[in-house]
């Protein structure tokens, strides 16, 4: 009876480890030009926060009131030394918050870019425009979008019209996309 218990456990295990690192990498490759609305938003700025303290705070329990657990990782920090003790605790939060969001809000974002949607079109403010870094296509280029409306600024990079759009800079563009529950995919960018 324990082979199947430990065939799920070890399933479970997997999944959790690499399916982050699967949509991570799926993310790259798509690279969907995603501009969030409000929704998307509560997510970014109060459930992944939330989340990350929630488990932070049930590590933190774990350690506190189980003996094995902290003679575990008192001897650890103890044989590693006090950087790593401290580089621990400094930085778990940092990474328990990246799994979360490779985990929630990646998969939004694909979702959004493969869901047929509403039309969608707004002007926009085309703050900056500049060649992506090196990491990426020879025709790619990083667009930074005010929105007339609310101030709000929003990145993306875009692999069409790299010349034309390097030009516009200060200039009203009209976005053009699909709009989904959690924000905006643009098609096209119109000048």
């Amino acid at each position: 009876m324990a082979k199947p218990q430990l065939f799920w456990l070890i399933l479970i295990l997997l999944l959790t480890c690499f399916m982050p690192c699967g949509f991570l990498i799926w993310y790259e490759s798509e690279d969907p030009a995603f501009i969030p609305n409000a929704n998307y938003n509560f997510i970014l700025n109060w459930i992944l926060p939330s989340l990350t303290v929630l488990t932070i705070g049930y590590l933190f329990s774990r350690y506190k009131n189980f003996a094995q657990v902290k003679e575990s990782l008192d001897e650890h920090f103890i044989a590693e030394g006090r950087l790593v003790k401290y580089f621990t605790l400094l930085f778990s939060p940092v990474f328990i918050y990246f799994y979360f969001w490779t985990f929630i809000n990646i998969p939004i974002q694909l979702w959004a870019q493969y869901r047929l949607a509403d039309y969608w079109s707004q002007e926009y403010l085309l703050v900056e425009a500049t060649t992506c870094n090196s990491d990426y296509e020879a025709h790619c280029v990083e667009l930074k979008f005010a929105d007339l409306a609310n101030e709000e600024t929003h990145s993306v990079r875009w692999y069409l019209d790299k010349a034309e759009l390097l030009t516009l800079k200060d200039k009203r563009v009209n976005l053009v996309g699909e709009q989904s529950y959690f924000g905006y995919i643009i098609n096209e960018i119109q000048w």
